[in-house]
């Protein structure tokens, strides 16, 4: 999409970035993570700042503060990798394909007033191992997956 920024004027200046995305749109969409870098808020709270383009080149920014969803996922990727991810907003260039977007994991959950909610977890895809296993677990015996 092109948008016409001549009304700025000649001098203007931009702030570089891309789109933040809810991870609701992620789910099943086909994107390569291209950056993550992990921040803490005041609270505490440890955020994963992903850095994402879909199949189109289209750029965009997702974050994730689960302790078991996509920043889990990341910091055990770049644990695995040699590199220990520092909550000190330093961007890591990687290069993980989910062919298959997120996933989401809904459940219910009980708040700090006992009051029951629905909560979610986003996982990111891969077309690894278990995809094989599973697709090679749905062919008919005396066939090949594919």
């Amino acid at each position: 999409m092109t948008i016409d920024i001549t009304w700025a004027g000649a001098d203007a200046e931009f702030v570089g970035g891309a789109d933040l995305r809810d991870k609701t749109e992620l789910v099943g969409l086909p994107f390569r993570i291209t950056g993550v870098f992990f921040t803490r808020n005041e609270k505490g709270i440890e955020y994963a700042n992903v850095e994402a383009e879909d199949k189109d080149g289209e750029e965009f920014d997702f974050i994730d503060s689960s302790t078991t969803g996509i920043k889990h996922q990341l910091s055990t990727f770049l644990s695995l990798k040699g590199i220990t991810p520092a909550f000190d907003g330093v961007a890591i260039d990687v290069n993980i394909v989910c062919p298959k977007g997120l996933r989401v994991s809904e459940y219910e959950v009980q708040d700090m007033r006992g009051q029951t909610k629905l909560a979610k977890t986003y996982y990111l895809t891969s077309g690894g191992r278990a995809a094989r296993r599973a697709k090679e677990a749905a062919t008919p015996a005396g066939t090949k997956a594919k």
